[in-house]
């Protein structure tokens, strides 16, 4: 899996704590930890044997995951939370473009996933290759962070960088644009609804293969 907006790595160390089998919540403390109810020996010795069955669990990263961002400062940071996670040692972090990010390399019989929730607007602005052009602004949820010709070029690179690979990669990408196929010049594959806090999205899914996919 490769995120590459991966901002404060959110995606990046949820899908390293999978592909490790650490269960969620394995390093928090609950509030129900101090209700009456769970303050006897007993439910604390229950949850302590929970808590140990879970970690008898993890086990090294089954899968590789990669993680960079345009910014070293938010791939930094995106480390050090992979380390309070516990999951540093899964992900590999580099910086650098999307439009420009080559292929991670994976073994040839492992397919490829690129998964990413890139800016739109509302917290953070684009930058890079993508917010130096002065291209166009869409009239979408996405118009004061994205230049209008960002996802096509973010396509034409996938589709040169990563269509080589044997097993093939696909993509995944959390916008509220619902024109971003369109943008793009693909056609997805998957579109499902999602809400990323108050803002209404589609996760699509764009198989990536080199040239066209019209017969």
């Amino acid at each position: 899996m490769h995120d590459p907006c991966c901002g404060s790595g959110t995606i990046a160390i949820e899908a390293a704590q999978i592909a490790c089998g650490i269960a969620p919540g394995t390093l928090r403390r609950f509030a129900f930890e101090k209700m009456l109810p769970f303050s006897s020996a007993d439910a604390r010795a229950e949850l302590q044997r929970l808590r140990s069955r879970a970690r008898e669990r993890v086990h090294a990263p089954a899968v590789p995951i990669f993680a960079s961002d345009l910014s070293f400062r938010m791939v930094d940071f995106a480390r050090r939370n992979a380390e309070r996670a516990s999951v540093a040692h899964a992900i590999v972090f580099n910086g650098g473009d999307a439009l420009e990010r080559p292929a991670p390399t994976l073994p040839a019989d492992l397919p490829g996933t690129l998964l990413m929730n890139p800016p739109y607007g509302e917290r953070i602005e684009v930058g890079g290759k993508a917010g130096a052009a002065r291209a166009p602004m869409r009239e979408s949820a996405e118009d004061r962070a994205t230049p209008g010709d960002f996802f096509a070029r973010l396509a034409a690179h996938w589709k040169h960088a990563y269509t080589a690979h044997p097993a093939g990669w696909t993509a995944w990408i959390l916008s509220p644009d619902m024109r971003l196929p369109s943008a793009m010049r693909l056609k997805e594959s998957r579109r499902v609804p999602m809400w990323n806090g108050p803002i209404e999205c589609r996760l699509f899914r764009f198989e990536l293969i080199a040239g066209s996919a019209r017969r």
